[in-house]
């Protein structure tokens, strides 16, 4: 055997082989419709914008990382409001529409110049609930 059908051999994946990785019953799923994957993505959110963020960009960009790392991507046509804004965005995660989920995005422009971000993921009740009172 030479050395590229080794690494090939090691690589290769068989067909079905990640399915039970991606199914939201199992506890190791890192489907987003599992409650623990989301309360690990929330974690991540809270721990990432707990550090100085100067502009609007550099928190939504915070934002879109910590999202990329669990397979979703925050759609880069949102402009940031430079004083502050609170919206939500749908996201689906690896480009699978029966994936979907909602970021709930909340920062403003504080008395020192630095931004306040709070950042959600969560179904659409919780979207709501967030829109409706604010921040728990």
């Amino acid at each position: 055997m030479n050395f590229s059908s080794f690494v090939k051999s090691l690589t290769s994946v068989a067909t079905g082989q990640a399915i039970e990785a991606h199914e939201p019953t199992g506890e190791e799923s890192i489907s987003i419709l599992n409650p623990n994957m989301q309360k690990q993505i929330n974690f991540h959110l809270v721990t990432e914008l707990n550090n100085p963020i100067y502009s609007a960009d550099e928190g939504i960009q915070r934002i879109r990382k910590v999202l990329h790392l669990s397979g979703f991507d925050l759609p880069s046509l949102y402009e940031p409001d430079r004083e502050g804004d609170e919206l939500v965005i749908e996201i689906n995660q690896f480009g699978n529409e029966s994936l979907t989920s909602n970021v709930y995005i909340l920062y403003y422009l504080d008395e020192y110049g630095i931004f306040d971000f709070y950042a959600e993921v969560g179904d659409e009740a919780r979207m709501d609930e967030l829109l409706s009172d604010g921040i728990e």
